[in-house]
């Protein structure tokens, strides 16, 4: 299973909801009151995904004793990329959260976007072109770099968090 983890309004639920097309992955957000007291009063009718019975559980630690019924499946059954499960931050710090998923979760952490992904250049400044250069060249490929003035205090306050739409 992967759990895709990270602070609030990070995109955890878009990019899990947008992922795959609906025919191939059933999703589940426990969000919903029905859901959640689905995921606490009967676990395994939550996880009986129709078709192909690969499915997403969005908000996975508003029911963290569900885990011990996902625990029971993998083991039972080990197909991966059957689960794919998201959930706030302190996901891993809940000790029966870590002690469930141990050895069988991969863990994936959404972090807020850059300065540059918020101006839609869609990477993490140059860290790649760095990364591949000479030493000797850094000087010249950060010189490059457009050099606009900015109100870093105005930045400080922004964040890297999406806008908040009311």
């Amino acid at each position: 299973m992967v759990v895709v983890t990270g602070a609030r309004q990070t995109g955890k639920s878009t990019l899990v909801r947008d992922i795959e097309p609906p025919s191939n992955r059933t999703y589940v957000t426990l969000d919903t009151v029905f859901n959640r007291n689905l995921a606490v009063a009967e676990p395994q009718t939550l996880l009986t995904a129709p078709g192909s019975g690969r499915i997403t559980i969005d908000e996975v630690q508003r029911a963290p004793d569900l885990l011990l019924t996902i625990k029971e499946s993998v083991d039972q059954s080990k197909v991966n990329g059957r689960f794919l499960l998201t959930g706030s931050a302190n996901l891993l710090l809940m000790q029966r959260v870590s002690e469930s998923l141990a050895g069988r979760a991969s863990y994936l952490t959404l972090w807020p976007m850059t300065r540059r992904e918020q101006h839609g250049e869609g990477r993490c400044g140059v860290w790649d072109e760095l990364l591949k250069a000479d030493d000797e060249s850094w000087l010249d490929l950060l010189s490059a770099q457009p050099n606009e003035p900015v109100d870093w205090k105005a930045l400080v306050r922004r964040g890297g968090f999406p806008t908040p739409t009311w």
